[in-house]
């Protein structure tokens, strides 16, 4: 008999190439653009958790993913502020993570209305794509899926339209298999500020107690420096506040990961620019909200310091924000160390804290540690 074939949302084949990759959480902000990818991700087996800012988003998706050990999904609205997930692209491409982030894109409505974001993508990335026939949709997701893992890992920009996610497909079109090569592999990204070294003391008291997964650009030496207990789960330096985001994706994998994977493990971020600290700060308020138990370092060294004394004597600098009163006022607590001994119990007292509470805590080293012999001291900027 004659008729009309049966045709499908086009995005049926986008949910199920994301659940066959183990793909169960997304990492995104809410928009209208990105509205018929949500509600077909709205099902089960695919759990979304809203970010307040698009850069955020992909942070997530990094920490999830160095956990779980498959490729993230993020997806963000486009507009001016979508640019601001290219850093953290630069980021999964120099710590090879597979990571998928898709921008949902409206009618075009004339010159101005946003970046290019394919064009300005393509140097941190392994493959970007404009999709702009319905019928290529699934292909696209299962190649970005498959190139972001294959090879040396790294991310993949995908932009969908929103007209392009709401079409429908035939039933029984065909399905394309071939895959788009996924690029050589690339020796790591030197970092543009080498870490400072780790303070073997703090890495001993992080390493006696639970299961520690580390999270920041010192994370690596304080990992090796801990004697093989700690774990560095994302390294790569990323824009100011990124530590935040990326832990609570860690937090969430784990969490999701059930008791085996949550039981007892502890999620630390190392702060590393603390005049940066405020920048994502915001999204303290989503783990406060989430009950996400995370403790915030920011160790010796990193963690500011008061300045020098002037004609009017010793004091804060009143330009930069206090990052204790800035958790204060999400609702979290914080504490400043003003030495090795206050330091090991704040700690102490933070890693409680955040279980009890189930909310990030932060711990502030606020002092400078002896310079090596023969070396200049070290500072907060150095």
């Amino acid at each position: 008999m004659g008729g009309a074939p049966r045709r499908v949302p086009a995005l049926r084949g986008v949910v199920r190439a994301l659940r066959r990759a183990g793909c169960d959480t997304v990492f995104g902000c809410p928009g209208a653009t990105l509205a018929p990818l949500y509600a077909a991700l709205d099902g089960p087996g695919i759990t979304h958790l809203a970010v307040r800012h698009a850069e955020s988003a992909p942070h997530m998706a990094i920490g999830w993913s160095r956990v779980r050990g498959r490729a993230a999904l993020a997806a963000v609205p486009a507009g001016t502020g979508a640019a601001r997930v290219l850093p953290a692209l630069g980021v999964a491409l120099a710590d090879a993570v597979p990571l998928v982030c898709v921008v949902g894109t409206g009618p075009p409505a004339g010159p101005g209305t946003g970046p290019d974001l394919v064009r300005l993508a393509r140097p941190l990335v392994k493959w970007a794509v404009r999709v702009e026939q319905p019928a290529r949709l699934a292909w696209a997701f299962r190649e970005a899926l498959w190139t972001a893992r294959e090879g040396s890992a790294g991310p993949v920009l995908i932009e969908l339209p929103a007209a392009v996610a709401s079409a429908t497909v035939p039933a029984d079109g065909p399905g394309d298999r071939q895959h788009a090569p996924p690029g050589p592999p690339r020796p790591p990204a030197p970092p543009a500020h080498p870490p400072l070294p780790a303070h073997p003391e703090i890495a001993g008291w992080l390493a006696d107690g639970a299961e520690t997964y580390l999270v920041g650009a010192d994370a690596a030496a304080y990992a090796a420096a801990g004697g093989g207990r700690l774990r560095a789960v994302a390294t790569a330096a990323g824009p100011p506040g990124w530590e935040v985001p990326t832990a609570l994706g860690v937090r969430a994998a784990l969490d999701a990961a059930g008791p085996a994977g949550a039981d007892g493990a502890e999620v630390v971020a190392l702060l590393g620019d603390p005049h940066g600290f405020p920048a994502l700060a915001g999204e303290l308020a989503l783990a406060a909200h989430r009950g996400a138990p995370l403790v915030l370092l920011m160790p010796p060294d990193r963690a500011g310091l008061p300045p020098e004394p002037g004609p009017a004597g010793p004091g804060e600098d009143a330009s930069f924000t206090d990052p204790v009163k800035l958790v204060a006022a999400y609702g979290c607590a914080g504490r400043t160390a003003d030495g090795p001994g206050e330091l090991r119990s704040a700690l102490a007292w933070a890693r409680k804290e955040a279980v009890s509470t189930r909310r990030p805590v932060l711990v502030r080293a606020r002092y400078a540690t002896a310079p090596a012999a023969g070396g200049p001291p070290r500072t907060a900027r150095q």
